[in-house]
């Protein structure tokens, strides 16, 4: 599972080498005045993600990479037995990251309050 980081600058993903492999891309380090909101969304699954390219597949078991849906890009990383955390960007190369997480809506919660979105 990859593993958040949160400081008073950045939210840092870091993912482990097999995720790395499986998703096409490094670890992921993003300003928080980039991030516009967090929320916990169950609508984020399977085809609901839109097209990988490129990212490894395997329907209810692993969604990783890049995702592209409605023009959007998304980096997902997504494992069976996860809630989807749905973290909206701006000015970046994806507009959300979705990561499964043990408990969406408290991480929801602790990014918004570091990134100061209105509730």
């Amino acid at each position: 599972m990859p593993v958040l980081e949160l400081t008073d600058e950045a939210l840092t993903i870091r993912l482990t080498l097999w995720e790395k492999l499986a998703s096409f891309q490094g670890n992921v380090r993003i300003p928080l005045r980039h991030v516009r909101g967090a929320t916990d969304d169950d609508g984020f699954r399977g085809t609901a993600l839109g097209l990988r390219a490129p990212g490894t597949g395997v329907p209810g078991v692993i969604s990783a990479g890049t995702y592209h849906k409605g023009g959007d890009r998304q980096f997902v990383f997504m494992t069976r037995g996860r809630q989807p955390l749905v973290i909206e960007l701006q000015d970046e190369k994806w507009a959300r990251v979705i990561l499964g997480v043990p408990d969406a809506r408290a991480m929801a919660t602790r990014i918004n309050a570091l990134a100061m979105v209105p509730a």
